[in-house]
């Protein structure tokens, strides 16, 4: 594995993050690829919602091994989340929900008010 300096790449995306990252599928070894993660607070649901996309990661891993449905770890440098393949866009790129916090920094409930 390696760092996540890579002065290419903005890391400063509001509630969202959009960069190089470490990513598990399943059994397999962590491979780097690039992502580009956002979210949202929902209000009807009443929490912060986290999606995105995963570049490149069929090839990274050698083959088609997350089908939608597949759960994934994604790590950036501010933290690690899990998320469930939904499917792939035009481009091949697999598109993920997250299902726990988010791999980046988020607006966070500090007065009790979500």
């Amino acid at each position: 594995m390696t760092d996540f300096t890579d002065s290419d790449h903005g890391h400063d995306e509001p509630d969202g993050y959009r960069g190089p990252a470490h990513v598990t599928v399943g059994r397999h070894a962590p491979v780097i690829v690039d992502v580009e993660l956002s979210g949202n607070f929902e209000p009807i649901s009443g929490r912060f919602v986290w999606r995105g996309r995963v570049r490149e990661l069929s090839r990274a891993v050698g083959g088609d091994v997350a089908p939608a449905g597949t759960d994934l770890t994604i790590t950036t440098p501010d933290g690690s989340g899990t998320a469930r393949v939904s499917g792939l866009d035009l481009w091949g790129s697999h598109m993920v929900d997250g299902l726990t916090r988010p791999p980046f920094p988020f607006m966070e409930d500090t007065e009790g008010l979500l």
